[in-house]
């Protein structure tokens, strides 16, 4: 099977998308897609260029509504172009609501406070 070149040729398209999309409402400098086609990555920035974890809360909090749970994009074998396309749609509908907290502020958007990164000094099991 062909696995190898599925996952490259899905990879780059849902890049290509999700990149289209961003562009489309003019986020190009807030939402970055990054890493290899097959295992992808984005970062959130916020109004001051800065990555920001109070707008990565609110596009996980979108894309959670529109089904995805998304802390970072790895295609499989199984994803297929329609698969590619609803993920694209439903990011599409969380980037509407982003350039919004962009403009209005994302504390007018959020359900709840900011997530905060992971302490793994903190966050050890007790031995």
């Amino acid at each position: 099977e062909p696995v190898i070149e599925h996952l490259h040729r899905q990879g780059a398209r849902l890049r290509h998308g999700l990149e289209a999309s961003a562009r489309r409402h003019g986020l190009q400098d807030r939402f970055k897609v990054m890493g290899r086609a097959s295992c992808l990555l984005y970062a959130t920035l916020g109004p001051d260029g800065a990555p920001s974890q109070a707008f990565r809360t609110l596009f996980l909090q979108e894309t959670i509504r529109r089904g995805l749970l998304m802390p970072s994009l790895v295609v499989s074998y199984a994803h297929r172009d329609e698969d590619i396309a609803r993920t694209v749609d439903a990011v599409d509908g969380a980037l509407g609501i982003y350039r919004q907290a962009l403009e209005l502020g994302v504390e007018r958007f959020l359900v709840g406070r900011p997530s905060r990164p992971v302490n793994t000094a903190f966050n050890r099991p007790a031995s």
